[in-house]
């Protein structure tokens, strides 16, 4: 395996260090589940480009990078929303329900084209969804130490969900071609 690699699977290591810190109640503990997790974000940027720079580019990387970066928004996001740390309940609920939706729907249609031999690679509004919502997410987190905090949080959070929606429609539109059945029986 090589570095490219590990570094995602850190990503996915760091989750049960984020929810442990995240529900174990002691001072700051907010802001150090946070701090693990821009950690972990910042890796997203770390494994691709050193896998390209490097020649290392894998099949094992390509899957593994994507389930990385859902699995771990997805997880600190529905857990921000089930301890109401966003604002406005019902609305933080619901904009995670559309982001994690959003999520499955796109890894959906990326199995159907890996399905057909065709890789899809995330455009740069998938990219500016995940900027957005991994900004948005340590913001929120420490939030609760200043009101001014949480708004800007908050705000962030719904431009992430405003990016999730037209991104994962641009996509799909983008990439119809892979809903056409092709004359191939299948289920």
């Amino acid at each position: 395996m090589n570095l490219p690699t590990k570094i995602t699977l850190s990503r996915i290591l760091a989750l049960p260090i984020i929810v442990v810190l995240f529900y174990i109640r002691f001072e700051y503990h907010y802001l150090a589940a946070a701090l693990v997790f821009v950690l972990a974000a910042v890796t997203d940027m770390i494994d691709g480009r050193l896998a390209r720079k490097r020649g290392e580019v894998t099949s094992l990387g390509k899957l593994l990078d994507p389930i990385a970066d859902k699995v771990l928004a997805c997880t600190v996001l529905i857990m921000e929303a089930a301890n109401g740390l966003m604002m406005y309940d019902p609305a933080g609920i619901i904009l995670t329900t559309i982001i994690v939706a959003r999520e499955i729907v796109i890894g959906a249609f990326r199995t159907l084209a890996a399905h057909k031999g065709e890789i899809l690679a995330a455009d740069k509004l998938g990219k500016l969804k995940t900027i957005f919502t991994n900004v948005s997410i340590p913001i929120i987190m420490i939030g609760g130490f200043h009101i001014s905090i949480q708004i800007i949080g908050n705000v962030i959070f719904v431009v992430a969900a405003i990016f999730t929606v037209i991104s994962g429609v641009n996509y799909i539109l983008k990439n119809r071609h892979v809903l056409e059945d092709g004359g191939q029986n299948g289920d």
